[in-house]
């Protein structure tokens, strides 16, 4: 298999171009590569796809992810940095946080001084109203 990431990937005589953020979405995973890839952990949507929590300023969501496994693939933090997420950790990464809630979060805390633990407490109720406490918290 041949694979330049910028370019797209070519698996089995198959050429599939990338979008601008190097990763395409649909209604099940969020796809950043072609091949199988390893989760490193449990959680897996129906598809078998591995589930990461993803936190945005519309709330906190549950998506499944295809890790993009080429030879010369980008590690899985930067892959999700080339799609406009912000990983909470650097190896193997649960969570993401879009540039849209940093900045939301940034500007909270500048104009009115909401802690982090306030912050995500308004993103659990945006998430479920009825029941803020069975929003995933990794």
């Amino acid at each position: 298999m041949e694979c330049d990431y910028d370019e797209g990937c070519q698996e089995n005589g198959n050429s599939i171009q990338q979008d601008e953020y190097a990763a395409g979405a649909d209604q099940d995973a969020l796809q950043f590569g072609f091949g199988s890839s390893n989760a490193g952990h449990n959680d897996k949507n129906k598809n078998g796809d591995p589930v990461i929590t993803v936190v945005d300023s519309s709330g906190v969501h549950e998506i499944g992810v295809s890790w993009c496994s080429c030879h010369d693939a980008p590690e899985r933090d930067m892959q999700l940095m080339m799609a406009g997420l912000f990983p909470a950790t650097f190896r193997k990464p649960k969570t993401a946080f879009t540039f849209r809630v940093l900045e939301d979060f940034h500007l909270n805390n500048l104009e009115c001084k909401t802690t982090p633990s306030q912050f995500f407490s308004r993103l659990r109720r945006l998430t479920n109203d009825e029941f803020p406490n069975t929003v995933p918290v990794r």
